[in-house]
């Protein structure tokens, strides 16, 4: 089996760790994978593993689709060493802006079509996608994503549907979280597109840096551009603890050796930082979301109700303050990942999802 995985720029900038894993993963099933990214991706950490990365021009789309399919087409010809590529039996497409550019290269080499149903926002765009050839499977990362997808298509129904919960692999050890001969460090990760939660947020952190000065803050630099975080930093009087880092969610090495991972945006938007982050032993402090089944009070996060500074503060200082409960919290989110979400589990949910793809029999449904 061949599969085509095309991502899009978030996908691409911030998800490499979940693509490298479901590689690894597909190619020890003897599935030959290879990726298409947007131009300027960086691609060394996937062609480290995988042989074949291509890349394609989004401005080329704004201009005309076809000639983005032939561009792409003749890059996989050359890497297969051949006129006309070899058989494509799947294509993967995560982001959704990339979705009408891979149902069409799916159509034009006969492949099966998989459209990754990553957040909430486009379960209504997958259940009114209207192509001209066989219906896309939809895949679900999340149990609260399927069951939207269900829900969403009725009795009058609508695309299949398949979970495949993404999963990551747990360290062997936990992380050593709030050792006292370190400087204590809070992980602000999201968008930035909520800009009133990522305030709050803050506010909340700049509260408890006052009573700990030593605390290090960092931040994604986009979604603190889009939230205007440096300003409100600068009024709050912390800049000396922010620091701003390009394209933070890709920088694993970085964010899971901090102490608490704090997501402030509830979108029903799935990010495998915080499976990542509850599976070395961090402590999870996140917006309510209940389209993220992973975030589970007091198993697996502290969760924050009330979208305002006080409550983010007062969460914040408990979790700081209580070295023991955060470790406790955190050994408990690290056994959930090791029991319900495991990497293993994630390529082969896909795997069926493939085999379903290329074969001619029903898919199983679940009930919603």
């Amino acid at each position: 089996m061949r599969a085509l995985i095309l991502t899009d720029e978030f996908f691409a900038s911030r998800e490499r760790a979940l693509l490298l894993r479901l590689e690894v993963g597909l190619a020890d099933d003897g599935v030959q994978v290879i990726h298409a990214v947007p131009e300027g991706t960086k691609t060394a950490a996937l062609g480290s593993v995988c042989s074949k990365v291509l890349t394609y021009s989004p401005k080329t789309l704004l201009l005309t689709r076809p000639l983005a399919i032939r561009r792409l087409m003749r890059s996989i010809a050359e890497v297969d060493n051949a006129v006309e590529p070899d058989e494509i039996d799947i294509v993967h497409v995560f982001g959704g802006s990339a979705w009408r550019l891979g149902a069409e290269i799916a159509a034009e080499v006969g492949a099966g079509l998989a459209l990754e149903v990553w957040r909430v926002g486009l379960i209504e765009k997958a259940r009114n996608l209207k192509l001209d050839d066989d219906e896309p499977l939809l895949i679900a990362p999340d149990p609260a994503i399927e069951r939207a997808l269900l829900d969403a298509a009725g009795a009058v129904g609508g695309p299949p549907t398949r979970l495949a919960a993404w999963g990551v692999v747990a360290p062997s050890a936990p992380r050593d979280i709030f050792d006292p001969a370190r400087a204590p460090s809070v992980m602000l990760v999201g968008s930035g597109r909520d800009a009133r939660s990522f305030g709050a947020a803050l506010e909340g952190l700049a509260a408890v840096a006052h009573e700990v000065p030593d605390l290090l803050i960092f931040c994604d630099a986009l979604a603190a551009r889009r939230a205007g975080l440096w300003a409100l930093a600068r009024r709050l009087g912390i800049l000396e603890n922010l620091s701003l880092i390009e394209e933070f969610e890709g920088r694993r090495d970085l964010l899971l050796h901090g102490d608490v991972l704090l997501q402030p945006e509830a979108h029903g938007e799935q990010r495998s930082i915080l499976l990542e982050a509850m599976a070395s032993g961090m402590v999870v402090i996140a917006a309510a979301d209940p389209m993220v089944s992973s975030l589970q009070e007091g198993r697996t996060a502290r969760l924050v109700r009330h979208n305002d500074q006080h409550t983010w503060r007062e969460v914040i200082r408990e979790m700081m303050s209580n070295p023991e409960r955060s470790r406790a919290l955190g050994d408990s989110a690290r056994a959930f990942i090791r029991e319900y979400r495991r990497a293993s589990d994630h390529v082969r949910a896909v795997l069926g999802a493939y085999e379903w793809l290329t074969s001619d029999e029903p898919i199983p449904f679940k009930g919603s």
